[in-house]
């Protein structure tokens, strides 16, 4: 989960810097059909692993007394949901 969330943070790199989303459209065609799964992987890296783990290492350090409860997993489900949201502005 966390190489995930490590290759999540590269994607929204990607995203963010135009410089860097440029090359990406210019690369991915060179994967052929397996953009499809490079894309699926991708998605899931930033929409669900990322927040995920985020939210769980910010719950360790700030709210130790909170973790593994419904209130931290509301927060995941809360930040999955605006890492989506926020990246619809990038695209």
């Amino acid at each position: 989960m966390g190489a995930m969330a490590i290759m999540g943070v590269v994607g929204w790199v990607m995203l963010v810097v135009p410089e860097l989303h440029f090359v990406y459209k210019q690369v991915i065609p060179v994967l052929g059909t397996g953009k499809y799964i490079a894309f699926l992987v991708m998605g899931m890296a930033m929409f669900l692993c990322m927040p995920i783990v985020l939210t769980r290492k910010a719950f360790m350090l700030l709210l130790p007394a909170k973790c593994q409860t419904l209130l931290e997993k509301l927060v995941m489900g809360l930040f999955c949901v605006l890492s989506i949201v926020i990246s619809r502005s990038f695209m």
